[in-house]
C-alpha cells in the first residue's frame, strides 16, 4: 500500500462487513506493538463511513466479486481489488 491509496475497512471478526474507507496515511512501518520485525502495519485515516456496512452476504451476491480473496479466502488481512471491483464498492454498495 503506498500513500493515498484507498482501501476498504473491513470487519473480520465480527460483523463481516466492509465498514468505510480509508485513506493510507503511512506506509509500512514497525509495527509498535512487537519487537519482531516479520510484523508491519500501515497507519491509515478514514474517508467515508458507509451508512450501511456492505456485509459478507451482500458481496457474495454480485458475481463481479466472486474472483476476489475476501471470498476465496476470507481470513486475509490485506487484499488486492481491480479498479472496476473497487468502484463497484465504493459506488453501488454506497448509494
Amino acid at each position: 500500500m503506498k500513500l493515498n491509496d484507498e482501501v476498504l475497512f473491513y470487519h473480520s471478526q465480527q460483523q463481516l462487513a466492509v465498514m468505510e474507507l480509508m485513506k493510507v496515511i503511512r506506509e509500512s512501518h514497525q509495527d509498535p506493538t512487537t519487537s519482531d520485525t516479520r510484523w508491519v502495519s500501515v497507519t491509515f485515516e478514514p474517508v467515508y463511513t458507509f451508512a450501511q456496512p456492505i456485509t459478507l452476504t451482500q458481496i457474495k451476491t454480485h458475481p463481479e466479486l466472486q474472483n476476489i480473496a475476501l471470498i476465496k479466502q476470507p481470513q486475509l488481512s490485506v487484499m488486492p481489488l481491480t479498479n472496476s471491483e473497487f468502484t463497484l464498492f465504493t459506488m453501488h454498495f454506497s448509494s
